[in-house]
C-alpha cells in the first residue's frame, strides 16, 4: 500500500513546506490583527483625533491648556512619584521573597505559591475594599494600636500612605513571579564555586547570582512601573480629594467637567509617557544591561582618570563587601522578614473581608461587634445586584470564548507562520496589557458612542476581547513552542486534512493551555471597572462598576459578602475540577482491571 506524498517535509527536525503548496499558515493571523486594528488601533486612533478636535475644528488648545494647568502637572508628578515608590518597594520584596522561595522544600514552597497566587487571582476592587476596613479610623490598625496604648493612630487611608500600601499589595504578585521564574532556573554551581574559592555568600550572591537575575529584575519593574501609571480604581478608594493620579483627572474631566476633547488630550498625553518609557525599558535599557562593555573602554578610562580613580574604585569596592557580609550575617533574618511581611499583605484583605462579610452593622467598623448573615439574605434577594452578577458572568464568559478562538488561531500563526512578521505582530498584541485601561476605554467610547453600542452587552464584550487576546496567544503561543511539530507532519504524511489535524492532534495537546487563557481573560474582563464605567447603561450595569459605586456612596459589608462568594464560587470550580479528574481516573483504572479480567 502506497502512501501519498506528503505537503511537509522534514530536515533536521524542522518543518519546511514542499515547494507545489504556499504556505497559507500566516492568514490564521487575519482575525487577531483583524479585531487588534478594528477594536484597538482605531479607538486610540479616534483618542487622537478627537483630542485635536474643538468647537471650531483642527486646534491645539486643548494641548496647550493641558501643559499649562498645573493640576494636570501635579497630578503627573503624584503619578510617578506613587509609581516609582510602588516600583522600589514591590521589586525589593518581591525579589527577597522569590530569592526565599528557591531556598525552600518542594512542599513548602508550593505552600507559599498558593498564598501568592490566591490574592493574584482575586478581584483588585475587593482587595482595595479591604484596606478600607484595615486602615480606616476605626478599622483593623487603628484598633490594634489603640490596644497598644496609642491613643492618636495615624491616618492610613484617604491618603497617599493609603494609596501605595493598597498598589504595592496588588502589584507585588506581578514583581514577584517574573524573578521566582527565573530565579528557579539559575543553576548554583558558579555561586558554590565562588564561595569554595573564599567569596563570603553575600559577595558571591552579588557578583555572581545576581548578574544572572538583572533581566527579570528590569522586567518586574518594567511591568509595576508601566502598570501603576493607569491605575485607577486603588487610588480612587484610597486616596484623599487631593491625591488625584492622571488616570482620575481624566475621568474627572470627561464626566464632571463634560469635556470629552480635554479628557482626550490627557489621555494622550499619558500615552506619550507610556510610549516613551516602554520603548526605553524594552529597546535600549535592556540590551545595554545584558552586553558587558568592550574590554578597552575601562582601562582607557582608568588610564585617563590615573590612580585616583582606582584609589575609589578600591574604596567602593571595600564598602561594598563590608556591606554585603553585613547583609550575609543579616540574611536569615531579612528572608523570613520579608515573607512574613509580604505573607502578611497579600493574605491579610482577604481574612478581613471573609470576617467582614458577616459583621451585623450597617457601616464600616472592624472587628464587628455583632455577626449575622444579613447581608448574604440582602445580596440574594436583591434583584439588581443578581443582574449585575449574571450579566459580568456572561459578558465575562462570551469575552473569553472568543479571545480563546482567535488568539489561538493567532498563536498558531506567530508560531508555525512567517518569522518576519513576528516581532511587530507580537509587540502588537502586548499593548492592550501594557496600555492603561482609561486611556483604551476612553478610546473605545469616542469611537462606538455614535453607533449605540454604549449600554449592550455587545459594547462591553468587544473590548473584553481585546483586553483577553494578549492573555489567550502567550499562553497558547508558549505552549505550541513546547509542542512537537514532528507530530503534526506525521499526521499529514499520513493523510491528515488541517481539520482533523486540528482535532486529533493540536487540540489534545493545547486543551490545558487554551483553559488557562480562557481563566486569564475570564478575570481581566470579571474585574474590570474602567471599561464597564465607560460602557455600561442604565440596564446594563456590571457587577464590579456596582459594587465600585456602592463602595464610593457607602462603606457597607454588602461588597464583602460578594467577595466571599465570588471566592466561594471560585474554590468550588477549582474542587469539583479535581473531584472530575479524580473520578475519570477511578473509572479507567476500573474499566482496565474489567478488561483484563
Amino acid at each position: 500500500m502506497s502512501v501519498d506524498s506528503s505537503p511537509v517535509q522534514v530536515t533536521g527536525g524542522l518543518a519546511t513546506r514542499s515547494r507545489g503548496r504556499p504556505d497559507r499558515r500566516w492568514l490564521t493571523l487575519v482575525p487577531l490583527l483583524a479585531v487588534l486594528i478594528l477594536l484597538f488601533v482605531v479607538p486610540l486612533g479616534t483618542l487622537l483625533a478627537d483630542s485635536f478636535g474643538g468647537g471650531q475644528g483642527f486646534t491645539l488648545d486643548n494641548y496647550r491648556e493641558q501643559v499649562t494647568s498645573p493640576v494636570f502637572w501635579r497630578a503627573i508628578r503624584r503619578t510617578l512619584v506613587i509609581a516609582a515608590l510602588s516600583t522600589v518597594i514591590c521589586v525589593v520584596l518581591g525579589y527577597c521573597m522569590a530569592y526565599a522561595l528557591t531556598r525552600m522544600p518542594k512542599r513548602l514552597r508550593g505552600v507559599l505559591l498558593v498564598v501568592v497566587l490566591v490574592p493574584y487571582f482575586t478581584s483588585i476592587l475587593i482587595r482595595s475594599y479591604a484596606w478600607i476596613a484595615i486602615l480606616a479610623p476605626n478599622g483593623l490598625v487603628a484598633g490594634t494600636l489603640k490596644l497598644l496604648g496609642v491613643d492618636s493612630p495615624p491616618e492610613l487611608v484617604f491618603n497617599q500612605t493609603g494609596m501605595l500600601i493598597g498598589t504595592v499589595q496588588i502589584l507585588l504578585p506581578l514583581a514577584l513571579l517574573p524573578i521566582y521564574s527565573v530565579m528557579s532556573g539559575i543553576d548554583r554551581a558558579p555561586v558554590r564555586a565562588a564561595q569554595s574559592l573564599g567569596a563570603a555568600p553575600a559577595v558571591a550572591h552579588w557578583h555572581v547570582y545576581r548578574p544572572a537575575t538583572s533581566s527579570a529584575v528590569l522586567a518586574a519593574a518594567a511591568l509595576v512601573f508601566i502598570s501603576t501609571l493607569g491605575f485607577y480604581v486603588t487610588p480612587a478608594l484610597l486616596g484623599g480629594p487631593g491625591d488625584t493620579l492622571i488616570a482620575q483627572s481624566i475621568l474627572v474631566r470627561f464626566s464632571n467637567l463634560v469635556d470629552p476633547a480635554g479628557a482626550a488630550a490627557q489621555a494622550a498625553l499619558l500615552l506619550l509617557i507610556v510610549l516613551s518609557l516602554f520603548t526605553v525599558l524594552f529597546r535600549y535599557l535592556a540590551p545595554s544591561l545584558a552586553v558587558e562593555p568592550s574590554g578597552d573602554a575601562r582601562p582607557a578610562r582608568r588610564a585617563d582618570r590615573g590612580e585616583r580613580f582606582d584609589a575609589l574604585r578600591a574604596l567602593r569596592a571595600r564598602v561594598l563587601d563590608t556591606g554585603l557580609g553585613l547583609a550575609g550575617r543579616l540574611r536569615l533574618p531579612i528572608l523570613v522578614g520579608s515573607w512574613v511581611a509580604g505573607a502578611a499583605l497579600l493574605v491579610t484583605p482577604l481574612v478581613v473581608v471573609a470576617i467582614w462579610s458577616f459583621s451585623d452593622a450597617t457601616y464600616l467598623t472592624f472587628p464587628p461587634e455583632e455577626y449575622s448573615t444579613r447581608w448574604f439574605a440582602d445580596y440574594f434577594a436583591d434583584t439588581a445586584w443578581l443582574d449585575s452578577t449574571f450579566l459580568s458572568l456572561a459578558v465575562a464568559s462570551a469575552s473569553a470564548a472568543i479571545g480563546v478562538v482567535i488568539g489561538g488561531l493567532g498563536a498558531f500563526g506567530l508560531v508555525r507562520g512567517p518569522r518576519r512578521a513576528r516581532p511587530p505582530i507580537a509587540i502588537l498584541v502586548a499593548m492592550p496589557m501594557i496600555m492603561p485601561p482609561m486611556i483604551y476605554s476612553l478610546g473605545f467610547f469616542l469611537l462606538v458612542a455614535p453607533q449605540g453600542l454604549v449600554g449592550t452587552p455587545l459594547g462591553l464584550i468587544l473590548p473584553y476581547v481585546v483586553l483577553g487576546l494578549p492573555f489567550a496567544v502567550s499562553i497558547t503561543a508558549a505552549a505550541l513552542r513546547n509542542l512537537d511539530v514532528r507530530l503534526e507532519n506525521a499526521a499529514r504524511s499520513l493523510g491528515a486534512g488541517p481539520m482533523s489535524v486540528l482535532r486529533h492532534v493540536l487540540l489534545p495537546a493545547l486543551r490545558p493551555a487554551l483553559v488557562s487563557g480562557f481563566v486569564f481573560a475570564f478575570l481581566a474582563a470579571f474585574d474590570d471597572v474602567v471599561v464597564a464605567t465607560f460602557m455600561s447603561g442604565p440596564t446594563a450595569v456590571t457587577l464590579p462598576l456596582r459594587m465600585f459605586q456602592d463602595i464610593k456612596l457607602e462603606v457597607s459589608p454588602r461588597t464583602a459578602v460578594v467577595a466571599v462568594v465570588l471566592l466561594g464560587a471560585g474554590a468550588a470550580a477549582v474542587l469539583l475540577r479535581f473531584v472530575m479528574a479524580w473520578l475519570v481516573r477511578t473509572i479507567r483504572v476500573a474499566l482496565s482491571r474489567l478488561g483484563d479480567s
